[in-house]
């Protein structure tokens, strides 16, 4: 489900924010249909939090293994979430968060991109509409050269690799040149040298792309912009951001693949990639504890069907308050 766009709920269609496209484009650059609503040219609306404004965009839709995504739970359980194809493969998506502040225009991780081969692209199913970053967020009415900032949560290749573009040769060029990008130093560290698990999570030449941008390290949890802090966490990966948003009167949260999709909410839900599946378990109670406590929004990076919800804690654990379009 998409909302209408915040242009058709009474805001004038001349006045332009930043970031967005203008209303009618030069000709011969008419933004391709949108592919985060199959067949409509509708894109999601911005949600006003107080003084920023959050947005969610599916950048990427592909397909990995089911067991890989829910680690130690039965297929007889997890198969009531995701139907798997027939090389067991599951629906998933790269759902970016774009922020929008007085100053600045943040986009958190890009996704996948189209920098594979022609076997990995048959194996990931990777759809061909989210090839180019670009292309996808002119799509959705943003201008890439507005994007000052891009917040990796962490390095793997699902969420960093469409930051790069085919370029001479083999090598890859920065998808977004302007952007600043925050990473946490202990994922840097790591990409630079992964341990036998992540090898394949990591990919060399995506880290050559952010070695040609200005680039921030993290350290610990930070206020990195005006009403956008990052938490790190090491269940997953070492130096994994959690990243909240904070308006006057809401709260968001994108706690990437801590919590990847709606299923996940459960405790014992974990993927077959987590480095440390014991920390991750109290990681997501500390961040499920406080969403309960605060009304803070939950945006799913990976679930193609659910883009965010509000959580309430019930008996056996924390259940949907309320499902929200983004």
């Amino acid at each position: 489900m998409v909302e209408e766009p915040r242009e058709a709920q009474g805001r004038p269609a001349r006045e332009q924010r930043r970031g967005e496209r203008p209303a009618s484009a030069p000709a011969g650059e008419a933004p391709p249909r949108s592919g985060n609503q199959p067949g409509s040219a509708a894109v999601p609306a911005w949600r006003d939090l107080g003084g920023l404004q959050v947005r969610g965009l599916v950048t990427s839709r592909f397909r990995l293994d089911g067991g890989s995504m829910y680690g130690q739970v039965p297929k007889t359980l997890w198969s009531r979430f995701s139907k798997a194809d027939e090389e067991n493969r599951i629906a998933l998506v790269v759902r970016s968060l774009l922020v929008r502040t007085p100053s600045a225009l943040v986009l958190v991780d890009p996704g996948v991109g189209a920098g594979f081969s022609a076997e990995d692209r048959r194996r990931m199913a990777l759809d061909p509409r989210y090839d180019s970053l670009p292309g996808v967020l002119k799509a959705g009415g943003i201008d890439p050269e507005a994007v000052t900032h891009v917040i990796l949560t962490h390095l793997h290749f699902d969420h960093i690799a469409a930051l790069g573009l085919p370029g001479p040769g083999a090598a890859l060029r920065p998808a977004l040149p302007r952007a600043t990008v925050i990473v946490h130093c202990d994922q840097w560290a790591r990409a630079q040298a992964p341990g036998p698990k992540e090898q394949r999570s990591y990919r060399r030449r995506d880290i050559a792309v952010l070695e040609q941008l200005e680039r921030r390290l993290v350290v610990e949890s930070e206020e990195v912009l005006p009403g956008i802090s990052v938490h790190p966490t090491d269940g997953h990966t070492r130096g994994l951001l959690v990243v909240e948003v904070t308006g006057e009167h809401e709260r968001v949260s994108y706690p990437s693949d801590v919590i990847p999709t709606l299923a996940h909410l459960r405790l014992p839900y974990t993927t077959g990639f987590d480095l440390w599946p014991e920390r991750l378990l109290e990681e997501k109670e500390t961040i499920l504890a406080r969403a309960a406590a605060e009304q803070t929004m939950l945006v799913f990076i990976h679930d193609p069907r659910t883009a965010a919800c509000r959580v309430a804690r019930g008996a056996d654990g924390y259940v949907v308050r309320e499902k929200i379009a983004l």
